[in-house]
This record gives structure tokens, sequence and C-alpha cells, in this order.
């Protein structure tokens, strides 16, 4: 029959063939050899407290409890000395009140017994020693080009670019394959500045075209001429020209588009036809509005020239000029230097006025003192006017135009338009208008972490999918290029390799999101960091697609999930506990020995009439059966005490352990349990983590002392269910799991979608270190982000570096039969 397959490569370049009935089965690479192996969980069926969510949506194997891999010596003597100690702790019990005694005292000749046949047989009590005592490492690596490099030597050569431009390979950015290009010849651009040809949009010194007011040319009933500023310069002199005004409006009051565009079917797509009709004549009473106010604020200026875009942003330059009704959206990458336009400009003007949804519905609003307020608040709502607010100049007052209002403009600093509009975000703006102002100095990182929450909250009729990133990068010094094809994570991506110092991508993943369908540009973190709290131990390499980039010098560790073995401990080496260990060890060879000699000098001198006859060989017999004494008697003393010498070699504190994390789905009522598959014994070694999660508690002790608590109970923060259509992942809800790190021994709750297989730190802030657990997603060859917790630097001694990896913010819900850059589809006849 037909079977769909897909293949997956791993690091040694060895090829697994992945049939189509276990293609959503989860997958993980071993540490042992780096295999692909489908991922098996062990955990708890029923987790009270955390939203009972383990009932289904599995797509791993679920195994239940895990069963105890712990030798026969250490089951035995835990039993014994159950009687005597308290479980979970050090103490001892107090025997006489429960009859433990005299089970103890039952009990301890036939464990000698047994301990003494066990100890024949080679076995280590001290558990499994791996790695040289270091995590588990993971073994990945990335075999394909990125889609856009840092470096232009990592990127596919010229030739296969060539080859994709005519199609062969499909689409590809060639301008932004390199961020940082270094190219030494430089050239003049049409505005007189120098573009290093780096892929970084290059700076205005000043706009392209303006509206001089003249009053010769009459256009729209306005007395102005839209003209190139080189032009107007050569033409009537560099004296002549003294500066512009910038108009600032929102198209949400106002429709600039032209007729033509109006009736774009592509455009206005949910308007009727009459309602096309009635918009055409209000475009042209908004224009022309719009330009008178221009050229009144000019005047009252006495500048030349005003600023408005959608006269003075041209597609080409050789766009006629003086064209009644220009183009309203213009794809021009001047829509994105309008940052350089405003900070040239000698003064603001901002005119607000009636929404344009009432005025096609025939009802605008009119001026009142009360309705002046909803006006300011639309304008400051939408994306592209607070930029034009936070670099417009400093010296001169903003002058506020209100539609319908007679008389002069009013006029506010900078400083006092957030408050002025009442904003919600005012605070924040205001932070951000007094950086600009230089009364505070932001740092970079502060500026981006503030100016962006600001953003994501407004909206925006998009030109292209990143805007939000664009609008930012012009609040930055280095500037990528524009991309049509760009999404919001990939415009947001080069803006972060532009500004490398920043590293504000590098610093983004660290951040643990306070609900996982968050998007990326949410910055807000469930531990409560800023971004410039977090310091990154890593570095963005390149950009994959949307969703995901190439992160290199990362270290980490894989996260082992199908079974609790004992593992290795490390005692401090005395010589009380060398001796010891060698007498236990040595102990049934030189008692059976002694037991031997005795037996057999004994059953000599048993029989009648012999005694006479040996007492010529007294002497010899005599020497033997002293030997057997010396061997017999340390023997049976070692023999008697061997359950507590085993038991106080092995019990306490440890020196070290074996690293290795462990991954339980769901939460242990008692760490005991899990303690005792770990170590044998539960003395209380393993403790919950002080701050490791969201859900970890803490409280302070006794003596005075940070003392971890059980997580808190809690459910999930999501539950979400994906309705794309045809995908294999429906129903996808968050579930609590248990990741125990041995090396530390502490044990951390949190909440994910998938096991996460692989631990990589990526940052730290807080004097720990950031955390991101991934699962694999084999299809892409991707880790995507689970959850972010917080582990103690220590751990970053025991960890291998990791390979550079594709890592992506969340899992991509795949479609059936994906065709993807990290598997291999193919059809087989079986």
């Amino acid at each position: 029959m037909l079977t769909h397959t897909q293949r997956h490569k791993d690091s040694l370049g060895r090829y697994k063939i992945i049939k189509e009935k276990h293609e959503n089965q989860e997958h993980f690479l071993r540490p042992e050899d780096g295999r692909l192996a489908p991922l098996t969980v062990q955990g708890i069926e029923n987790t009270v407290g955390y939203g009972n969510v383990l009932t289904g949506g599995r797509t791993w194997a679920f195994k239940g409890e895990s069963g105890r891999h712990i030798t026969i010596i250490m089951r035995l003597l835990c039993w014994v000395h159950s009687f005597r100690y308290k479980d979970g702790s050090m103490e001892k019990r107090d025997m006489s009140e429960d009859g433990s005694a005299m089970m103890l005292f039952l009990v301890w000749l036939p464990c000698c017994l047994i301990l003494t046949l066990l100890l024949f047989i080679p076995q280590s009590l001290e558990g499994q020693f791996r790695n040289q005592g270091l995590y588990d490492p993971i073994l990945y690596r990335d075999w394909r080009y990125p889609k856009v490099s840092r470096n232009r030597y990592e990127g596919k050569n010229e030739d296969e670019c060539e080859g994709e431009e005519r199609g062969q390979h499909g689409p590809r950015d060639l301008e932004a394959r390199a961020i940082s290009r270094p190219i030494a010849t430089t050239r003049s651009n049409s505005s007189g500045t120098k573009n290093d040809n780096d892929g970084i949009l290059a700076r205005h010194f000043g706009p392209r075209f303006l509206c001089f007011v003249t009053g010769i040319h009459e256009q729209n009933g306005v007395e102005f001429k839209t003209c190139r500023v080189s032009d107007w310069i050569r033409d009537n002199g560099e004296h002549a020209y003294n500066g512009f005004v910038f108009l600032s409006y929102t198209r949400h009051q106002f429709c600039v588009d032209s007729e033509g565009e109006i009736y774009d079917p592509k455009r206005w797509t949910d308007l009727s036809g009459e309602q096309r009709e009635n918009l055409v004549p209000i475009a042209k009473r908004d224009r022309q509005a719009l330009l008178k106010k221009g050229v009144e604020a000019a005047r009252s200026a006495n500048r030349v020239a005003f600023w408005i875009d959608f006269e003075c942003i041209r597609d080409i330059d050789t766009q006629p000029e003086g064209t009644a009704e220009n183009s309203a959206n213009s794809k021009s990458d001047d829509v994105y230097r309008i940052c350089d336009i405003v900070r040239a400009a000698y003064s603001m003007v901002i005119f607000v006025g009636p929404s344009l949804g009432s005025k096609i519905q025939g009802t605008p609003e009119t001026y009142s003192q009360a309705i002046t307020i909803e006006w300011l608040q639309a304008y400051g709502d939408r994306l592209w006017t607070l930029p034009e607010i936070l670099l417009c100049p400093s010296e001169r007052r903003i002058k506020l135009h209100f539609y319908g209002k007679a008389g002069p403009p009013e006029e506010l600093a900078k400083r006092d338009f957030p408050a002025r509009a009442v904003w919600k975000d005012a605070d924040r703006v205001r932070e951000l208008v007094d950086h600009y102002e230089s009364t505070i100095d932001l740092s970079p990182l502060e500026l981006v972490s503030i100016a962006l929450e600001c953003l994501a909250e407004r909206n925006t009729q998009k030109f292209r999918e990143g805007d939000i990133a664009y609008a930012l990068m012009g609040l930055l010094r280095r500037r990528p290029m524009t991309n049509d094809k760009d999404s919001s994570f990939e415009a947001f991506a080069r803006l972060s390799v532009a500004n490398v110092s920043d590293a504000l991508l590098e610093r983004l993943i660290c951040m643990q999101p306070l609900h996982r369908d968050a998007p990326w540009y949410e910055i807000k973190d469930d531990f409560g960091a800023r971004l410039w709290d977090i310091e990154p131990r890593c570095q963005v390499a390149g950009i994959v697609d949307d969703q995901a980039v190439t992160l290199d010098g990362a270290v980490g560790a894989s996260i082992r999930w199908d079974r609790m073995d004992q593992v290795a401990f490390f005692k401090r080496p005395t010589t009380a506990r060398t001796f010891a260990k060698v007498a236990l060890r040595t102990m049934p060879g030189y008692l059976l020995a002694g037991i031997g000699m005795v037996g057999f000098v004994g059953s000599l001198l048993s029989y009648d009439g012999i005694g006479a006859e040996l007492g010529a060989l007294g002497a010899g017999m005599q020497g033997l059966l002293a030997v057997g004494i010396i061997f017999l008697v340390p023997g049976v003393i070692v023999f008697l005490l061997a359950p507590y010498m085993i038991f106080e070699l092995y019990r306490g504190e440890f020196w070290s352990t074996q690293a290795m994390f462990i991954g339980i789905e769901g939460v242990p009522d008692d760490l005991g349990w899990v303690e005792r598959h770990l170590f044998g014994l539960n003395q209380g070694r393993l403790k919950w983590s002080v701050a490791g999660s969201t859900l970890s508690q803490h409280k302070l002790s006794t003596y005075d002392e940070c003392e971890a608590l059980p997580p808190k109970e809690s459910t999930p923060a999501l539950k979400f269910a994906n309705e794309a259509k045809g995908s294999n992942y429906t129903n996808v809800e968050e579930k609590p799991f248990t990741l125990i790190d041995i090396y530390t021994r502490t044990a951390t709750v949190y909440y994910a979608v998938r096991p996460p297989t692989a631990l990589i730190v990526c940052g730290q802030e807080g004097g720990m270190q950031r955390a991101v657990l991934y699962s694999y997603d084999w299809r892409r060859g991707t880790f995507s982000r689970e959850a972010v917790v917080r582990v103690k630097t220590i751990v970053l001694e025991r960890m291998f570096r990791v390979d550079r990896f594709r890592f992506a913010l969340n899992r991509k819900m795949w479609e059936k039969h994906p065709e993807s850059p990290g598997s291999t589809s193919e059809t087989r006849l079986e």
C-alpha cells in the first residue's frame, strides 16, 4: 500500500525514516548516540490541585510511575533502617514507642546473612556514573542554510542566489542576506546621504519632496507647489529655503485616498458601492482641509514649506510633480524614513477631527471641549503618531488644530502632550519624551522595551506585516532594510541582528510570557524582570523563517523522561571511609576463610585417638587455628555491623552528585518518592526550588533562613485549541511537569504543552541562569520554547556547549504532510 514517510537527519548525518502513523508522535534526540527516538514519559496520572489535565491530549507515550531501579543491597538497607530513622530526614525515631526496637532486633541477623551473600557479587553501590559527572549532552546539528545570516560568507553563494531569483529555488531576499556586510566603498544617494550597502536603511538629512507655499501655483484650491527640495534650492537659491513645518494627522480621522484607490477592489472591502461613492467627496474635502492647514501652519511659522505624507512621499523620483491626487499609499521606503523627516522639521502641527466612520455614516462629531479628548485619544492610539510626537523638535511647542474650531491653535510642550491627550500609557510615553528631551537618559534596552510596549498597544492600517518593528526602528540608530515578505517576527529579528550590541531578541527569548499565545512584542515577564535585567549568553546568528532564528554560543543539557535510575554520588574520601569500604568488600572472603580454618582444625580434634597423634603437629594446628581466629573475629564483627556500616557510608549529605535532569509528567506529592528512586534512601536531600519557576514558594524559617516550600497549587495559565484547517494538533492544553535537577538536588514545577527534552541556558538574571526548556520539532529540526525556568549558576560547570541550533518561540502547528526544510517527505509503496 501507499505510505507517506518523512526523513530526519541527525547530528552524525544518519537518516531516520518516520512513517505516517508515527509522524504525530513526539520524538527526541537520544543523548547516548544522537539518534531520533520516540518520546516515552514517566509520570503521575492524577495531579491534584494543578488543573487535572493529565487525562489525554498526549502526543507521546505515557508509562505511568517509573519502576525502582535500585540495587537489592540499598533496598534492604532502606527497609532495615526504616525502623531507626524517620522517613525524609536524618533524625532518629523513638523506637521504644512503637516496637521498632524489637523488629530491628529480629531482622538484623537475617539482614547480615543476606548482605554477606550479596557482597560476593561485584556491584556499585554508588549509582551510575556517566559523562564524567556532566549532564547529558544535546547532540544536534543544523545542516541547512538560514534565510538571513549575520555573516554573508555563511549564506548561499551568489550563483545559487541568482538561481533563486530566477525562480529555481523560490524567492529570496538578497539585500538582507548579510545584515552587517562590510563594504569599503560608498555611494551617494539621491538625498545626499551615504549608503554603506550593508543592509542598513540609509538616513536622510531631510525630506526629498516638500509642499512649497508660493502663492503662484494653485493646487486643490490651495496655493502651494509640491516639488523636489533639491530642485527648489537650485531654482531659488539656498538662501530661499528656511525649513518646513511637519503636519501630523491620522487616517482614522481623515481620508486622503485618491478616487482610484477608493474604488480599488482590494481596498475598503468593508464598504458598499454607495458608501464608496460617498467617500470620494469626503476624501477630497479632507485632503483640501489638510493642505489648507499646512499652508496656514507654514505661513504662521514664517517657513516656506510644509510636509504632509500623501503629497511628499513618492514611489519614484520621476513621479510628476504637482499631480492633483498623488497616491496616498506609497510603497516607498520613505514611509519608514519619516523619523528622519520629523527630526529635520522646524516645528510640528497636529490636526485632529471626527472619526472617518462617523463621516461615512453622515453623522460626524462637531467640535466641543468634551469631544477634543476623544479626538486626541484616537490620534494617539495610532501606531505611527507616537514616533512623530517623540522625535519632533523640542525647542518649539506643538500646535494643536481641531477640525471645526475657529481661532488660534492650542500650543503644548511635547512633555505635556501625553497628559493632555489622556493616553492610557501616558506615564510610559512621558519617560520616552523625557529621554528625547534629554532630561533623563534611558539605556538602549530601556528605550526599546518601553517603546515596544507602547507601540504594541496601538492600532495601525498595515503597510507591511512588520510595521511594529519598522516603527520601532525609527527610534534606533541602525535600521535594517524593509522587506514586504517579512513577518512581524522576522522584521524584529532583523532589527535585533542590526543592533547587535543591544541583543534584543537574545534577551527576549529568556523571558517567560504571561500566557502561551502572547505575541512576541509583548515584553512582559512572568518573573517580573525587564529586558535590561537579563544578560544574554547566546547570539542570534541568522534568521530561519517567520518563526525561528539560529542561536549560537549557548550551553545546555538533555532531559531524561523514560526512567529514574540510581545516580552516582560522591562523598569526601576520608581514611575511615576508605578502610570501611575495603573491610566490607573483603569481609565475605576473610570471614569464610576464618570459618574454614577454625572448622578444619576443630573437625580434626573432634575424632577419638587422633588428638594424641596431633600432639606432634600441635604447633602447626595451633598456628592455623590462630590465623583462622584472626580472620574470623574481625569478619564476625564486620558481619554483624555490615548493615550499620553500609548505611553510614551512604547516608547524610553528599559531597557532589552525578549531574542529570529528570523529567516527570505531573507533580509528586512527596519528593521522598523521587529521592528513593534516585539515591535509594530518603533523607530529605531533594528540595523544592526556591525561585525556579513562577509556581515556586519559600518562607523565612525559624533560624532566619530561606526555606523552600512545595509549589503553589494552580490551574494552567491557558487552555487553548488550534482550529487551523487540517491541523493534526487539536485541543492543545498546558500540563504540569516537574524538572528534577540531581546536581543541585532541586525540583521545579512548571507548565508546558509538551514535555521539553532539552534545557538550554540562554541568559542570566538576578543571580541565577535563565534556562529555556525546549521540545524538539523534528519536522523542522527546530527547538521550540515550552517554558522558562531559573537554575543555579553552578550548573554551568557541568554542561556541554550546544552546537548552533534553530530556535522558535512557539511550535508551529503543522498541517497534514508538511513540506519543510527540516525533513524530506517521500511516498513509498509497501
